[in-house]
């Protein structure tokens, strides 16, 4: 199906702007005079875009790019003509968004231009637009597309088990945040009032408590200000290439943290990289593509730098191995992957172990930090608790 905008007059000469969906122009024409409409203009959704090189309508989301290509591999190995597959996927397409965005495919190639192109225009991710290229190219295409949809769900898969490991953790503390802030904006306040009604000498913890929470009711507001001050600016900051640098430089420093990082941007770019060299891309180019999936700025730097020292005739491994960012296992597999003539399949299986590793330390790290955030949150709740406590049997004694 393709999408098609119209501008016609209808029966009482009223001007009507719309949208509809057809196989063909003729087709479009055949619907609109039905439905008792005069056509004054017709044209082809991917014609009708305001500027060139623009998309018309919005691309696909991570899950609907890998149902896409996985859809498009299937029907493609069964032998049904690229125009037709992308018209059946655009069919089964559950919302209206991603269907009109395959349906933008499908013009483009009706209009003789190549998928790859067309997703391209589409706002595709590099990766994918370089190994459908690559696909066309060797009349692999239904191959090619199965692999990437398996990267994409690795990359999913990955990108999941990281926020999970950091979402739990930052849920309690911010929960934690809010309980204490409350009670010490709410509760405490009340108790003091009754301490300070009762007279007495006040226990230093019971002091410090009330301190800290007469500064809270009365700065709070600029406390707040300033962590969104700091937030932004932070942000800010965050733009400029020599302190995102510094930043990234510092978290692969950590004793533990940075180790798992490593690890994980590794999996990442051999994955990556090893997709893109079985799918037919030229060794430099799909360096540099790989080079983008990685996220911090130290390792993209080292791989970069690992491409330029190909490019001169030097070995991959050699240079990696000098940046220091990249495990030494790893190193010493693309090696042998270099000297075998195996380089893809290498890369595709340190992915396979630095994914699955990197996993299980996640796992760890979570197993870890979940009962010292409880310990921490019960030590506060303790250490307050503690605090009203004291006083009041303090007062109990003064009684008896």
């Amino acid at each position: 199906m393709s999408l098609f905008v119209y501008q016609a007059l209808d029966g009482r000469g009223r001007l009507k702007n719309g949208e509809i969906e057809a196989l063909s122009e003729r087709e479009a024409r055949m619907q609109l005079k039905a439905q008792g409409l005069i056509l004054r203009r017709l044209n082809a959704l991917a014609q009708a875009a305001p500027h060139e090189g623009k998309r018309p309508v919005r691309g696909l989301g991570q899950a609907e790019t890998v149902t896409f290509l996985q859809q498009l591999a299937t029907l493609l190995d069964a032998g049904m003509p690229l125009v037709d597959v992308l018209g059946s996927i655009a069919e089964g397409m559950e919302t209206r968004r991603s269907m009109r965005a395959i349906a933008f495919l499908r013009q483009q190639v009706v209009e003789g231009s190549s998928l790859a192109v067309a997703m391209e225009r589409q706002g595709f991710d590099d990766t994918v637009c370089n190994m459908v290229a690559a696909g066309e190219e060797t009349g692999q295409l239904d191959a090619v597309a199965a692999r990437l949809a398996e990267l994409l769900e690795h990359r999913q898969q990955l990108n999941q088990d990281i926020l999970s490991a950091v979402l739990y953790p930052l849920i309690i503390t911010l929960f934690g945040v809010v309980v204490m802030v409350f009670l010490l904006t709410v509760v405490v306040p009340q108790v003091a009032g009754v301490f300070a009604r009762a007279g007495g000498h006040l226990p230093w913890l019971t002091q410090m408590l009330i301190t800290l929470s007469g500064w809270l009711r009365a700065h709070g507001i600029w406390l707040l200000l300033a962590l969104f001050l700091i937030g932004t600016l932070y942000r800010v900051m965050m733009r400029q290439a020599r302190v995102q640098m510094a930043r990234d430089r510092a978290l692969l420093m950590l004793p533990a943290v940075g180790r798992l990082l490593r690890k994980i941007e590794t999996a990442r770019y051999a994955r990556t990289l090893g997709m893109l060299l079985s799918g037919g891309v030229p060794v430099l180019s799909a360096m540099y593509i790989a080079a983008q999936s990685v996220a911090l700025l130290p390792v993209r730097q080292a791989v970069m730098n690992a491409r330029d020292s190909l490019r001169e005739g030097e070995s991959l491994a050699g240079k990696l191995a000098q940046s220091g960012y990249i495990p030494h296992l790893a190193v010493r597999m693309i090696a042998v992957g270099e000297q075998s003539g195996k380089l893809d399949s290498m890369l595709l299986r340190i992915a396979e172990s630095y994914e699955t590793e990197s996993s299980r330390n996640l796992k760890r790290l979570v197993t870890v930090l979940e009962p010292l955030l409880v310990m921490a949150m019960a030590v506060m709740v303790g250490t307050l608790a503690m605090a009203i406590l004291l006083p009041i049997m303090e007062m109990n004694e003064l009684v008896r």
